[in-house]
This record gives C-alpha cells, structure tokens and sequence, in this order.
C-alpha cells in the first residue's frame, strides 16, 4: 500500500497540514462521509506499515474486506486532499480569485457588489509588489469582468476595452518572453531544438513604450536578448541591473531561476576565457546571498558555495571577502556537507596565499562523501605537491588519480576535465624546460584545450 498515490501524498504532508486537512475534511462543505475521514487518520497514523484490510477496518467496522470498494474509497479520498492542496495553493495566490469573484457577482446580478468588490481588488493587487508575467493575466481577467459589467449596465460610451487589449497584450508578451528565455535554456543544455513562433515580433513589441516597462517584459526581454541573442554581451549589464531593480516584483523561485540562468551564462563565459564576466558573475551571488535566493530551506547548497569560492579566487581583490564568505556562511550549509566543503574552500584559499602546509592539513581534516568536493580535494593536493616540488609524493599521487579517473568513467564532462588535468599535469613534469619548441606546442596546447578547469594554474606554470 506504499506504493497508492494516496499513501504518498499522505507521507509528504507536514503534521500542521495534516491537522488543515483533517479540518477540510470534516466540513460538510467539501465531504460528507465518516469513513473517508476515517481512512485519512488511520493513513496518517500508520505511515511506518500500512495495511490494506488494517485501513478498511478503520473505515467501516465490522464490514467485510471489498476490495472494489476500498479501491473506491481511497479514489474518494484522493479526490478531496487534491480540492484540498488547490486550496493552498489559492491561498499562496490571493489576487488569482479576484476575477472568479468579479464573476460570481456579475452572473448573479448584483452591480453594488460588483463595484465595491471591483475596488477593494484593484487597490490590492496595486499595492503589492508582484509584477510577474501571471500578474498582468489576472488584472487581463478582471478587467475583462470590468467590461461586461460596463457593457450590462449600458455605459458603452466609458468602456475599457483599450485596458483590456493593454493587459491581455502585456501579459502575453511576459509570458512568451519567459516561455523563450525557458526553452532556449534547456536548447542550450540538452542539445535539442525548439521552435518559438512570433519571436521577431514579441521582441520588437516589448521594446514598445507602450510595453517595455512593466518589470516581467522588461527582465525577461533583457534577459532573453542578453543570454541567447545576436551580440547578447552587450544587453547583459542592462539585464543584470534589470534583475537587481525588479527582483521584488517576481515570487522567490521564479526570480531565484532568472538568477540562476545568468550565473550559468556567466559561468559559460568564465569557461571561454571571457574574464570580465567574474565580476559579472560574483555580483550576481552577492545579490543572491543578500537577497536570500541562493538559500532553499534556509540552507545553501555546497555546489553553490564551491562556486562562490572559485569565482571570487580569480579576483585578487574579493580574496578579504571570499575569506568572510568561507567562514560566515559556513553554518548555513547543509550539515551532511558542512564540514568537507568548509574544509576544502578554507584549503583553497590557503593555497591561493601560497600557505601550502596550511592546505594540506584543511583538506585532511574532512570525509570527501561527496564525490565531485573529494575530486576537487584530490586536484587541490595535486597542486599542491607541485608548487612545493615534492616529485615523489606527486608521481604516487597522478597514479593513483589515473586509476580513481579510470574507474569513474560514467562522469561525463568531469571524466573528461579530470583527465585532461592530470594529462597536462604529468606533461608539465616531464618537460625539458630548455626545449623551447617542446614548450611551445605544450603551451599551445593546454590553451587551446576546450575542457580544462585549471587551464589558468596550468598555463602560469611556465611563467
């Protein structure tokens, strides 16, 4: 029984949300039977081994087991915890049962209601500060209620049909413009191909007075043109600023994943020896940690974290504040992490101070469980045996890599960067520093290899 859809939904639920529901269902409202109710609370209080006849009992004493009736039952009961979660998520969304509202007035003819209700919603969808693409669908959709009203009550000289055709186009654009930036993110990921209809002509229309400055068209606009555009460079910093001034007017996820596509950008930049874009991407994590949009659960997770430190590594200047960062943020990592990625950050900044010895004894201080923090521990020491000229323990040290690299192939792209560090490393050490032309085409060739994350410590090897 573990298994039933209902059983799941069941198990997910936090106990302050099984106390709501069992308040839902015992309103006569939304359910009339005793033994759903019965079912519920059994299913609630037997979540370790829940068993079928066990929960028919619960439900209908004394009754014999039917299984076509208990298959019934739970239907019920899924049914009602569904009405219950659209619920939750109306009250999440307040604004979004205006227009039903406007509705249910309109149909059953009351104009004095209608109007006073009319108000009372626009001035509350006016002062709050939610400007997302779903903002401007629900003012589309009372203003349209709006119009039938007019149009019922015989004022055809005063109608907003103009309003109408400005929302509904206004929220057409936002959403097409994040559908765009959306699809052409998972293009670029996945490798595959999607067609977006009218796009010329959205973008040219967003850029309309009429439209540019409501914030969902104008981020996602900015953000599109940015990131997957023709010369996106030069719209990045309008998108980025676009971002910092209207980041209160999008809900915390929609606006954490706009963040999140221009890190990644970003980071692909970084990875093209596009340098500038360090700073473009560290701005961006300040603002998210300042903001709290890199937190899920009150949490940061540890890849973030790890990134943080990597990018701000690559700027001399944010070492004092990577140093802050490192430790004050150390508390917020989830605790199965905290201790290995505050270890191996702490131990890159060391090295980074050229404080070698300090390195070594930070990354001996965790348990690698994750396995990408233990390769980057792996490389961290590698490097380390290098600069301080320890031959021996660094010959030992690429063997047992190779073999560790060797038995994780499935990595993909981090299969491959490992490789080709550990390559490039070994042919560092093998170099005649006196062959010019040997020196040469090795020099060439780490700067011209398209996978390689310490191109950058590799290349200043030969300064």
């Amino acid at each position: 029984m573990q298994n039933t859809l209902v059983f799941e939904i069941i198990a997910q639920f936090s106990k302050p949300e099984q106390r709501e529901l069992r308040n839902f269902l015992a309103s006569p409202f939304f359910n009339q039977r005793q033994d759903v109710r019965l079912l519920f609370d059994f299913l609630a209080k037997n979540q370790s081994e829940p068993n079928r006849e066990a929960a028919w009992e619960a439900a209908q004493p004394g009754q014999p087991f039917n299984e076509q009736q208990f298959r019934l039952l739970l239907s019920y009961l899924m049914k009602l915890m569904e009405q219950y979660l659209v619920q939750k998520e109306r009250q999440r969304e307040p604004l979004d049962d205006g227009h039903r509202l406007l509705a249910a007035y309109h149909r059953r003819k009351l104009p004095r209601h209608f109007e006073k209700a009319q108000k009372a919603i626009a001035k509350q969808a006016e002062n709050q500060p939610l400007r997302q693409p779903a903002f401007y669908l629900e003012s589309y959709l009372m203003e349209h209620q709006h119009y039938l009203h007019l149009l019922e009550s015989g004022r055809t000289k005063a109608l907003n049909l103009q309003l109408v055709e400005d929302q509904l186009t206004t929220a057409m654009l936002a959403m097409k413009l994040r559908q765009a930036c959306l699809l052409r993110s998972h293009q670029t990921v996945f490798k595959t191909s999607y067609r977006i209809d009218l796009l010329e002509v959205i973008l040219a229309l967003a850029d309309e007075p009429s439209y540019r400055d409501a914030p969902a068209v104008r981020v996602y606009r900015l953000c599109y043109l940015a990131l997957f555009g023709e010369g996106g460079e030069r719209h990045f910093g309008e998108m980025k600023q676009a971002l910092f001034d209207f980041g209160n007017c999008f809900p915390t996820d929609e606006i954490a994943s706009l963040y999140l596509m221009a890190i990644n950008f970003c980071i692909k930049k970084i990875n093209a020896n596009q340098h500038a874009y360090r700073k473009e991407a560290l701005d961006l994590y300040k603002q998210g940690l300042k903001t709290g949009l890199l937190f899920e659960g009150g949490q940061i997770n540890h890849f973030t974290y790890n990134n943080i430190v990597g990018i701000a590594l690559r700027l001399p200047d944010e070492w004092a504040w990577a140093e802050r960062f490192v430790e004050e943020y150390r508390s917020y990592l989830e605790p199965a992490a905290q201790e290995a990625a505050f270890s191996l950050n702490a131990a890159r900044l060391a090295f980074a101070k050229h404080r070698y010895d300090d390195a070594l004894f930070l990354l001996q201080r965790a348990d690698y469980k994750d396995f990408i923090n233990g390769m980057a521990a792996r490389i961290l020491q590698m490097k380390i045996y290098f600069e301080k000229q320890e031959l021996e323990l660094l010959d030992a040290h690429l063997r047992t890599l190779r073999m560790f690299i060797r038995r994780n192939k499935r990595m993909g792209y981090h299969h491959l960067n490992w490789s080709n560090i550990v390559h490039y490393t070994q042919k560092l050490l093998d170099l005649n520093p006196y062959d010019e032309a040997q020196r040469s085409a090795l020099y060439e060739a780490i700067a011209g290899e398209e996978v390689l994350t310490e191109k950058e410590w590799l290349l200043g090897q030969f300064a």
